[in-house]
């Protein structure tokens, strides 16, 4: 018996597929699978689809809440700071629901929150990360502190003051210190504490860290004597160390150097076995002197990596 067109479609199974939406027929893990492609903002929203929906941000592994996606669209710039607030209370209450013990049904093996340090929103979020970490729900934090002002429009006082906030909240919760796994910071000042113990003392498992327009004073040295840090990536972009000691780093691999103040290498090595991939990159300035780059790399027999960029100025090549 032929069967067309018109019979097909009245069939039970034919009803039953129009009936349904084939993407919730997929089972969990692929669901999980393609939130995980998308921000925590969106996956959240995407929980009032259905009751097929509704659990499914909680069970997700990993997280990304970036206040950046809860400023309003079109962004002002500079970006105001009654828009930055607004953006960080939207942010604490995505926070405190996505980390709602009652509601998660898995661990979370890692959270990249990227977030500003303005008023007391630092210590709003601190409890909430401090009681998933205590409470072994979070396992590894991936941590930005942003700051949408201007390196150059910072002050010597501004970059203290960021440097006693960030401070106070790792004070008040230490177990986030412990948690850490990848941290960026920029234009913080750490004349006034102890940058080293804060960094490779207390962060145990800190891999990747991030140093934008920093320093422990305008034109210091900056120490890293670290023989049990995990730290695999370092990246110092527009700091103001007259020079960076990089005197044992023993899992460092990757080490990026951009823009220095320094006259002379602004880095010199010591034990760094596993180091491989090294990037310098800055334009010359009146104040700057010629090096030869053998002379910060002597010693270092692992790099497989290297990049230099001068931006556009020129380089001596010395043939020996």
């Amino acid at each position: 018996m032929e069967a067309n067109d018109n019979d097909f479609s009245d069939s039970p199974r034919s009803q039953q597929l129009d009936g349904e939406d084939r993407l919730s027929m997929l089972t969990d893990d692929i669901l999980l699978s393609i939130l995980g492609r998308v921000s925590s903002l969106i996956a959240t929203r995407t929980s009032v689809l259905s009751t097929r929906w509704r659990h499914l941000p909680w069970l997700l592994p990993e997280l990304s809440i970036n206040v950046e996606d809860f400023l309003s669209a079109p962004r002002a710039d500079p970006i105001e700071e009654n828009d930055m607030e607004q953006a960080m209370a939207s942010l604490t209450k995505a926070t405190r629901s996505l980390l709602n013990k009652q509601q998660r049904e898995s661990t979370i093996s890692s959270l990249h929150l990227n977030l500003y340090s303005i008023n007391t929103f630092l210590c709003e979020v601190g409890p909430l990360i401090g009681d998933a970490i205590d409470s072994g729900l979070l396992k590894d934090l991936d941590l930005s502190v942003l700051d949408e002002t201007d390196a150059l429009a910072r002050t010597e006082e501004d970059m203290l003051q960021r440097a006693q906030e960030i401070d106070s909240f790792f004070s008040a919760y230490p177990s986030v210190l412990h948690c850490l796994t990848k941290l960026f910071l920029k234009n913080v000042g750490f004349d006034k504490l102890d940058m080293h113990h804060v960094l490779f003392d207390c962060c145990k498992q800190l891999q990747h860290l991030s140093l934008f327009h920093c320093d422990t004073g305008s034109y210091s040295l900056f120490k890293i004597d670290a023989p049990d840090s995990k730290l695999c990536v370092l990246e110092i972009e527009k700091c103001r160390f007259v020079r960076i000691d990089l005197v044992c780093l023993p899992k460092l691999e990757k080490f990026l150097c951009e823009t220095w103040v320094s006259e002379y290498a602004p880095v010199t090595f010591g034990f760094v076995p596993s180091l491989g991939d090294l990037e310098l990159s800055c334009g010359s300035n009146c104040d700057q002197r010629e090096f030869k780059l053998s002379e910060p790399l002597y010693g270092v027999t692992s790099i497989h990596t290297l990049t230099l960029d001068f931006q556009g100025e020129n380089v001596a090549l010395v043939a020996t």
